[in-house]
């Protein structure tokens, strides 16, 4: 019924977060104080990856709006939701609980793992790449 309100509402809220997180990153880069390139993860920045969960997270909720409609759950007219009767209350605040809750838990750690395992091979490359130079230097 309306599981992908969930993580519409979750995208909209790591927007906002990106929003903010990018903001304190601009001005960390002119006050000259950026993160050194030695840390774990510091590559990319962390804008960026709340973009990328902003991204998964409205196009996940998109393509399940997409088969909502398709299915005659959502309609073009108010009340909006097919189901959206005050008896159905219940039952839609249910699925928005179970299967709502748990796309969005699951394209979270699917991003979650995606961004560890980017930093990791990125961290390797760069401290393989400093142990070579370091080793051609001697």
């Amino acid at each position: 019924m309306a599981c992908f309100v969930v993580s519409a509402a979750v995208g909209v809220g790591t927007a906002v977060a990106r929003h903010v997180v990018k903001r304190h990153e601009n001005k960390l880069e002119l006050e000259g104080k950026v993160q050194l390139p030695e840390k774990f993860g510091s590559d990319v920045k962390w804008s960026k990856k709340l973009g990328y969960l902003e991204l998964v997270l409205f196009a996940g909720s998109f393509l399940l709006a997409i088969e909502h409609i398709l299915h005659g759950e959502v309609i073009p007219y108010p009340p909006f939701l097919a189901k959206a009767t005050p008896d159905q209350f219940g039952e839609m605040l249910h699925e928005m609980g179970t299967v709502g809750v748990a796309m969005f838990a699951v394209l979270f750690v699917a991003w979650a793992v995606g961004v560890f395992v980017v930093d990791y091979f990125k961290f390797k490359k760069r401290t393989a790449k400093a142990k070579l130079t370091e080793a051609s230097v001697k």
